[in-house]
């Protein structure tokens, strides 16, 4: 069964490249591009997007800007202590104009005041606006040789339930990062309503060409090993796609002086040498203060995977790898990564739901479960969704997730989670993914996008099948070539397979092994005769063609049937030493086997003189009284035949006669009757 996921797309009238959901309400979502500095005739703007409705997204308000700068190249929604919940700050990357950053100015640094639509009474509307509040330039790389320079990274510290509670004390911080600066830096600053160069708690100077791919924050107020108050403090780690950087800032920082930066995991060289290429990180996030998850891509357009890496804990180790995952084929590279972590049990469990964008203009959904016993589990595929834009998307972002209060009532409406996309193509897709309370009747449960080990067992049985699939495709192609070859018993008649010119090249005979000599596999693949052990062998259902009966002394059947390799009994051994022994069995059609026993001297069962020479009266009646059948034998002689029997160790008295008459004398018969259609000598 395919995930259930609700998608809404819109089109606007240009580029977009950056968004962000209002962490308050994941109805409304912030997006901002543009066409750039006047060259394309497409203007530029910030838009926000109502999302409230699944089906259905639409444009709310807007603000166009000025079409001589840049296009918005970033953006974070920042809404402010004990503000108004339908005003919203936003905060975005725009360069100034190209005359403006030759005078060796570029403000690009900007925040907006969104107020949202809303009823004020029952037929009442107020219209949404949004104005421009300040523009400051915060980075220190000036002048007219930097104005390629953007700011091309912007990322705020995780929003807090109880920042709306702080009575106006923010403790909120932010972090920029250059893009094609000639000396790249980091800057971190306190949020407020708009900042400015004042507001830098810190700043990470780059080396060289070096450029932040992209920043993360991660409070320590989350941090268990934290002992001290870690209000507005926040662990940060950054990547220039070699190595992974982490630091600590605080809110209440006055000062711009560069944190104290250390290098906890760098990608290692090739085996083939320093001059190839290696993987690269494009993005990460924190999943806990102490664990990070990256995107990271091959080179050449290889292929992309997820790395979950935990933090050292002291200050001279390594970082180690947890988890590792590759994503689909089909996406040569990851381009954005997202994460969304859904509630927690009292237990501490919890599931955090991961997205990645692709070259292939796919987003690849995934789950990760984390048990505080056990740690992480495997990061499990939930979804893939295809084409989702026209053309190469330039951001995705979850909106935030806040579980209900326990315990949960049901007045609690169902939950679910959004996931926006946009790309160049001027197009913003919005999918609603719905979130299930686990376990389903529980007060006090966590959400989960997808139920835990149901994706592995699925993962399983498609293993299972692929492997016995594989077991019995390659079993089948060997038993064929054995066949052709003439190794084994043609069974699935394989060499009729084989095309008439190359017959005479490749097919080979079956030889029949002597006996005793074949393998296990003749035995194997041999046909069955269907013989067991002491059962008579069938009996052709043919007749005879000379005689409706036949009439021979048992020893010689024996001996003909000895002759073919199976003689079950020696009745030399059985028989009385003055009783001529013969076996007659009834052949007839549907007649039963009827065993008679020569009762009389060997003598007179050859003797002929005194019959009549041309009728044989007298043989035939000698014949009826010699040949009788078992219940017709005096008790003496039965017993004389049980006795020999059981001194044989043939027949033993416990098997009654039914044994005695039936399988002894019958399997004779069988035998015999066996012996005639074969034609045997």
């Amino acid at each position: 069964m395919a995930p259930t996921v609700y998608s809404a797309k819109l089109t606007l009238s240009c580029p977009l490249f950056a968004a962000d959901f209002d962490p308050r309400d994941n109805g409304r979502l912030i997006v901002g591009g543009g066409g750039g500095e006047g060259r394309s005739g497409v203007g530029n703007k910030i838009s926000l997007i109502d999302t409230s409705n699944s089906d259905e997204i639409t444009e709310a308000v807007e603000i166009n800007l000025s079409r001589d700068e840049d296009s918005v190249t970033s953006l974070a929604a920042a809404p402010q202590p004990n503000d108004d919940e339908h005003s919203l700050i936003v905060l975005a990357g725009i360069n100034s104009s190209v005359a403006d950053q030759k005078k060796g100015v570029n403000q690009h640094m900007r925040s907006f005041r969104f107020d949202v639509p809303r009823k004020k009474q029952k037929e009442t509307t107020v219209s949404g606006t949004a104005e421009s509040l300040s523009r400051a330039s915060i980075f220190r790389s000036k002048g007219p040789d930097s104005g390629d320079t953007y700011q091309r990274v912007m990322r705020l510290s995780p929003w807090r339930q109880d920042d709306a509670r702080s009575k106006g004390q923010d403790t909120r911080v932010g972090a920029i990062a250059t893009g094609m600066a000639q000396s790249g830096e980091v800057v971190f600053f306190k949020v407020g309503n708009g900042p400015t160069e004042a507001d830098v708690i810190g700043r990470i100077r780059l080396e060289g060409s070096e450029e932040a791919e992209d920043v993360d924050f991660a409070s320590l107020e989350d941090d268990m090993e934290q002992t001290a108050d870690a209000r507005g403090k926040y662990r940060v780690a950054y990547t220039n796609g070699v190595d992974v950087m982490v630091c600590e800032i605080s809110a209440s920082t006055r000062s711009d002086a560069a944190p104290e930066v250390r290098r906890i995991h760098t990608i290692p060289l090739p085996s083939s040498g320093a001059r190839a290429a290696r993987p690269k990180f494009r993005a990460l996030r924190f999943l806990t203060p102490t664990v990070l998850i990256l995107l990271q891509n091959a080179p050449n357009r290889g292929g992309s995977e997820l790395v979950i890496m935990r933090l050292p804990t002291t200050d001279s180790g390594k970082a180690k790898i947890l988890r590792r995952r590759k994503l689909a084929r089909g996406v040569q590279i990851g381009l954005g990564l997202d994460i969304c972590p859904l509630g927690t049990n009292p237990s501490g469990q919890q599931q955090t739901i991961i997205a990645v964008s692709g070259s292939d203009n796919s987003i690849s959904l995934l789950t990760l479960e984390y048990n505080p016993s056990k740690g992480y589990s495997k990061l499990q595929p939930y979804s893939i969704l295809r084409d989702v834009h026209p053309f190469s998307m330039t951001k995705v972002v979850f909106s935030k997730f806040i579980s209900p209060t326990h315990p949960v009532t049901a007045d609690v409406l169902p939950q679910s989670v959004k996931l926006a996309s946009i790309s160049m193509g001027n197009t913003v897709v919005v999918h609603t993914l719905p979130l299930s309370p686990l376990p389903p009747s529980s007060r006090t449960p966590r959400y989960v996008l997808s139920q835990p080990g149901a994706t592995e067992l699925r993962d399983t049985m498609l293993y299972i099948i692929a492997l016995i699939f594989s077991l019995s495709l390659v079993t089948s192609l060997a038993l064929t070539f054995a066949e052709i070859r003439g190794v084994t018993p043609p069974i699935l008649g394989a060499q009729k397979w084989v095309p008439e010119p190359w017959r005479h090249t490749l097919v080979n005979e079956y030889t029949p092994p002597a006996p005793g000599q074949g393998s296990f596999l003749d035995s194997l693949l041999a046909p069955s005769t269907g013989d067991k052990p002491h059962s008579a062998p069938v009996i052709p259902s043919t007749p005879i063609p000379d005689k409706e009966t036949q009439i021979e002394r048992l020893k010689e059947i024996l001996d003909r049937v000895h002759n073919v390799g199976a003689a079950p009994i020696d009745l030399a051994t059985l028989a009385p030493k003055d009783l001529s022994v013969t076996l007659r069995c009834g052949m007839g059609e549907n007649a039963d086997q009827t065993v008679l026993v020569d009762t009389l001297p060997a003598y007179q069962s050859t003797s002929n003189d005194e019959g009549d020479p041309q009728t044989g009266t007298a043989s035939q009646e000698q014949g009826s009284e010699q040949y009788r059948s078992w219940t017709d034998l005096s008790p003496e002689d039965q017993r004389a035949w049980k006795q020999r029997l059981t001194k044989a160790g043939r027949w033993t008295a416990d098997e009654g006669e039914t044994v005695l008459k039936g399988v002894l004398f019958g399997t004779a018969c069988g035998y015999l009757r066996q012996a005639v259609e074969q034609g045997l000598p």
